[in-house]
């Protein structure tokens, strides 16, 4: 608006000089464009200041290498220098110059709710400042600068105990804009100064070890496992995910205080999945199906394991860390919620693993339905999250839930090693491993003084899919033990806490009140629902073959472990992900029932008689016995007897007598199909063509009736003609 009243009074000045319209709005033009010449060459100070202007957060990006101290100690400070390392990077289309950067610390964050307002919502860091830092003079599109600061803690007003905000901060001038912010990293900072007024807090350790989600796509009986691809055994090498949450542990042992008071949570499936891989393994990719490389890696990986969990506190996620809530949503005549809560045991002593009997991890908090359907498989306690209106008094408090109990974990540590991406306009760190890591140290120290206290124990549950190196886990267990020797914790077995006598009942949950993070989509229960429906029939038309004593259940698991597998928290916020799991288990189903095939000669069949038996051939290559129907379809040629229910045994070939009428003669076809006593269809349909020109018994015998009925007609009528001629009349 500014830009066009200034247009109109140069224009309105030039006419009352008597230029002519055309001239006087080419002059007005060329004398606007040289006062905005003017404005741009003005001094940087002219324009908004970077802490006043945000340019868009997709120019720079920001990534931390390395940051200390991870605690600080107050009465250190004079001798202690803040360090950060790593490198900023041009994510835009274009050039950035004057790239400077400089450390924020913001007002200590006291309570709960401020530091999870801290977490999610960066508070102001007006507090104190470094002096900026020249990163570099000019970024092109593509290039990164190294980010450096080596500064004495002094400098930063980190004086006092307490969690305090911390902001790298960088700004830049982008072409055609103007100074700005333009990445940032928020991270909190605990200062302590032992020894604390406040009482160490009590704390357990849970420390999950799953998979970031399952992987396999088949799991056939006596035959090769194949998974989706082949990220597990990257996550089980050296330097993997599963591998960093294994090593930074066993380096633990010795501190006995800290290590007794970790709880390693395994999920069953996992160890399922890498138990199999030892013997080999295929991946599945768009070319084909190709061998797995992690064998090995998955062998030291186990004996890593079970080296470190031998005689320790172990507990079991449910198989696949199944959403129970969403698994009792499945239609199935199996019990798959003792499936994936009963079954974890015997699979982690399979492997060598001893875990607590009855106590269970669950993703989310259960309803009614759920935790009698999972109490009735034999869990006894369970590890929750507490409720949107628990106060922080009630957290890591044993409480009464029917006839089992429940022990509510902290929400805050949990959180803050779940660590968040930057959304939007929102400035944060783009590696936010470091981030999370930093935060749930600075989570540690507001529970052990530095802030609210739980009542309870403080039960700590970092995220079940954590992803974090071997370094930085390893900073987190240190700063653990930091803070115990500094008497802000006091680890504490989990048999010690599960031991506190129950201090109240749970709140009951309704059903769907708290389980699933999002509901399943009807598609995907439908889907889950009919392959349970199947496996079923399938069930009851098999029988344990004398020959080969495998139990039909055996046979079968795999398929109800693909359908628990659909139900996994890991696809609670991907519902395609989940349908695509459902898609896999009837995949898997359809590879099963493939086993058992009706087959039939390519050439047409001419029928040398017309009740001979059809040239079928009945396979099943299954290792157990199983009963069929022979089914004809498309048989308007055709009269086929009564087919009685076929006993298949396993790995066996035979040729049913299928005695059959031929009605026509001709050719035609008739399709051949398998099925259970149910129902249920088994392989492919088979087509037989048929060649007839024999009279069916029927046909004949209405042929013969005819041609006596037409003798008798004719004899009738030429005996009548006779007896006319003889009475004298005239013939016709």
């Amino acid at each position: 608006m500014k830009r066009f009243s200034a247009f109109a009074l140069a224009l309105a000045f030039l006419l009352t000089q008597g230029l002519s319209a055309p001239a006087a709005t080419a002059a007005a033009t060329t004398a606007l464009g040289a006062a905005d010449r003017a404005a741009h060459l003005q001094p940087a100070q002219a324009q908004p200041s970077p802490e006043q202007r945000l340019s868009a957060p997709d120019l720079l990006e920001l990534d931390i290498d390395t940051f200390s101290p991870r605690i600080l100690t107050a009465g250190e400070a004079d001798r202690t220098r803040v360090q950060v390392t790593g490198t900023v990077t041009n994510t835009g289309d274009r050039d950035i110059s004057d790239v400077v950067a400089r450390l924020q610390v913001g007002q200590t964050v006291p309570t709960t709710s401020a530091f999870q307002q801290a977490v999610s919502e960066p508070p102001p860091a007006d507090a104190g400042t470094t002096e900026w830092v020249t990163l570099t003079d000019a970024l092109a599109p593509g290039e990164s600068a190294p980010v450096r600061f080596d500064v004495p803690a002094a400098d930063l007003p980190l004086a006092t105990p307490g969690i305090y905000p911390l902001l790298v901060n960088v700004n830049g001038t982008p072409a055609y804009g103007g100074p700005a912010r333009l990445a940032s990293m928020n991270l909190l900072m605990p200062v302590i100064d032992p020894p604390s007024e406040a009482a160490p807090a009590r704390t357990t350790l849970l420390w999950p070890i799953t998979a970031t989600r399952p992987r396999v796509v088949s799991q056939p009986h006596d035959d090769t496992i194949m998974l989706a691809d082949d990220g597990l055994a990257t996550a089980l090498a050296p330097g993997g995910r599963l591998d960093a949450l294994v090593e930074s542990a066993l380096a633990k042992q010795e501190n006995s205080a800290l290590f007794g008071s970790m709880c390693f949570a395994i999920d069953p499936e996992l160890l399922d999945t890498v138990e199999a891989m030892t013997d080999g393994y295929r991946v599945r990719t768009t070319d084909g199906h190709v061998e797995g490389q992690g064998a090995q890696d998955a062998r030291n990986w186990l004996d890593k394991l079970r080296s470190l969990v031998a005689s320790h506190c172990v507990i079991q996620l449910p198989y696949a860390d199944a959403d129970l809530g969403t698994l009792a949503e499945v239609d199935s005549e199996t019990d798959l919620t003792s499936m994936a809560v009963g079954g974890g045991p015997s699979i982690l002593q399979r492997t060598g693993v001893q875990p607590r009997q009855g106590v269970v991890w669950p993703a989310h908090a259960l309803d009614k339905d759920a935790m009698s359907a999972a109490t009735a498989a034999g869990a006894r306690t369970f590890l929750v999250p507490p409720a949107a209106s628990t106060s922080a008094d009630a957290i890591g408090r044993v409480s009464t839930a029917g006839q089992a109990r429940t022990l509510t974990y902290d929400p805050l540590v949990s959180a803050a090693l779940t660590g968040r991406k930057a959304r939007g306009n929102r400035l944060t760190a783009v590696n936010d491993t470091e981030v999370a890591t930093q935060n749930g140290i600075a989570a540690l120290a507001l529970r052990g003084g530095l802030g609210e206290q739980t009542g309870g124990p403080l039960v700590i549950a970092p995220p079940r899919r954590i992803n974090a190196t071997t370094g930085e886990l390893t900073a987190f267990l240190d700063a653990y033990a930091q803070l115990q020797q500094a008497n802000m914790l006091t680890p504490t077995p989990l048999d010690e806490v599960l031991a506190t006598p129950p201090q109240g009942a749970a709140p009951a949950r309704e059903p769907g009140d708290g389980s699933a993070a999002a509901a399943l989509d009807a598609d995907l229960l439908n889907s889950l629902s009919g392959t349970e429906a199947t496996t079923a029939e399938l069930n009851r038309a098999m029988r344990v073959d004398p020959a080969r004593q495998v139990p039909p259940a055996e046979l079968l698991r795999p398929l109800h472990n693909a359908v628990i597998r659909a139900t996994s928290s890991a696809w609670s916020a991907r519902p395609a992900t989940a349908m695509a799991a459902a898609r896999s288990a009837e995949a898997q189903l359809d590879d099963l029932t493939g086993h058992v095939t009706v087959a039939t000669l390519a050439q047409p069949v001419l029928r040398g008689s017309e009740s001979a038996p059809l040239p079928v051939s009945v396979s099943n290559d299954l290792p157990v016995q199983i009963r069929v129907r022979l089914q004809l379809e498309n048989i308007a040629g055709l009269r086929p007897a009564h087919i009685p229910v076929q006993t298949l045994s396993a790995n066996s070939t035979f040729s049913p007598q299928v005695p059959a009428e031929t009605l026509r003669s001709g050719r035609f076809k008739i399709t051949v199909s398998l099925t259970t006593p149910g129902g249920a269809n088994l392989g492919e349909p088979a087509e037989l063509e048929l060649s007839s020109t024999e009279l069916s018994t029927v046909t004949l015998v209405i042929t013969i009736v005819a041609g006596v009925a037409l003798v008798l007609l004719s004899g009738r009528r030429i005996i009548r003609r006779i007896r006319h001629t003889g009475d004298g009349e005239p013939t016709s």
